[in-house]
């Protein structure tokens, strides 16, 4: 599960980051490259983040398991979505298989949402 912190306004965060997963098909290991870059959701003088130590801890979860990249990279969406609420999230998730990049990419955009626990 991802956290949240709460601090001082930015515009915007961008975290990279790698960690592994079981493909499903064949049981190697899938070696992934993340970007998440978001728009904080704030409130007068403070707005809701990540928090990186969970978000690592909630990675590492998907070293032992058998997924596909398009489940994780939603099981990363929604987890964010959930903890930090962010106005704009875009999630780029990039591995290669057999000597095949394989770049998949979720965007969105969501000024007026807001995530009820």
């Amino acid at each position: 599960m991802i956290k949240s912190i709460v601090a001082k306004p930015v515009d915007r965060v961008e975290l990279e980051t790698g960690f592994t997963a079981i493909c499903p098909i064949d049981g190697s290991v899938d070696n992934y490259s993340l970007r998440i870059m978001y728009r904080p959701r704030c409130s007068s003088d403070e707005c809701t983040y990540v928090e990186l130590s969970s978000l690592r801890e909630f990675l590492d979860s998907f070293r032992n398991k058998a997924v596909y990249h398009e489940d994780v990279l939603n099981e990363i969406m929604n987890e964010i979505i959930e903890a930090a609420n962010p106005s704009e999230l875009t999630i780029i998730l990039i591995s290669e298989y057999k000597g095949i990049k394989y770049v998949i990419e979720r965007k969105l955009n969501m000024p007026n949402y807001q995530h009820e626990s």
